[in-house]
């Protein structure tokens, strides 16, 4: 358990990284084309690409970091009216249900890679590969699948309180 604890942390650690990483490229690309476009009068044309697929790599990995601390699992709610041992059986089911919906994310978006590489396609203004923005959808739900497990196995073995606060 402490080298799968570990490993998560790793991955974790990892993924901040690249949303660090990320939102400074996109702060940059996009404050350099707005003084470029009114200093300059010269719009970069590639910024609207790159930015979009970065968000949606943004997006992917901030909703993993968010499933390894219970932020999508569970509507408290509903949950926090529930005696303690109902509670484990909803963050199992919840945990279950997310992790169907992730496992077909994940599977419908590596068909989505897998067909970007056979086709060769390529993006209108980078000229890139396709795959290569395609393979964050894949990437981040691997990530959530990973994380929402995590919960769970944390949420069953106590590392959380009754209100899903992590106990120090």
């Amino acid at each position: 358990m402490k080298i799968y604890k570990r490993l998560m942390n790793i991955l974790a650690f990892a993924e901040k990284i690249v949303l660090v990483l990320a939102f400074l490229l996109i702060l940059v690309i996009t404050v350099g084309n707005v003084f470029s476009r009114y200093v300059v009068h010269n719009s970069w044309s590639f910024t609207e690409e790159l930015v979009i697929a970065v968000f949606v790599l943004i997006t992917f990995l901030a909703a993993a970091l968010a499933c390894r601390e219970g932020g999508l699992v569970s509507l408290s709610l509903f949950t926090d009216m529930l005696p303690v041992k109902s509670r484990k059986i909803m963050v199992v089911v919840m945990t279950v249900l997310s992790v169907i919906f992730t496992a077909i994310l994940f599977k419908y978006g590596l068909d989505k890679v897998l067909t970007q590489l056979e086709n060769g396609k390529r993006t209108f203004v980078l000229n890139w590969p396709e795959w290569i923005f395609w393979s964050f959808v894949p990437i981040g739900a691997a990530c959530m699948l990973l994380h929402f497990i995590e919960y769970c196995i944390d949420y069953c073995a106590g590392v959380y309180d009754g209100k899903e606060n992590r106990k120090q």
